[in-house]
């Protein structure tokens, strides 16, 4: 049986921002038509070298390799667009 190729998304966040909470939903609900992605949730105040070091200055955001979405807040619509552009993304 042949694993399918999985495309990995990194979600910033922190737990003390409410933005954060409401991305975090509407990313759940969004991944339910995308199980090609998986996430890996990154809390902020713990990794902020390696925040720097993927360009992420402003939570809530999602970045795949040199690709990355950022917002007040992330909604459905723009995380839909942006997990599917991954498909097309060399290396995914």
């Amino acid at each position: 049986m042949s694993e399918v190729a999985r495309t990995v998304v990194d979600f910033y966040h922190s737990v003390i921002c409410p933005r954060c909470q409401v991305s975090g939903i509407a990313l759940r609900r969004v991944l339910e038509r995308h199980p090609q992605i998986e996430v890996r949730k990154v809390e902020l105040l713990t990794n902020l070298a390696r925040a720097r070091q993927s360009g992420v200055s402003t939570i809530p955001a999602l970045v795949c390799g040199d690709r990355s979405l950022t917002g007040i807040v992330l909604t459905p619509g723009r995380i839909e667009r942006f997990l599917a552009s991954l498909g097309s993304a060399p290396g995914s």
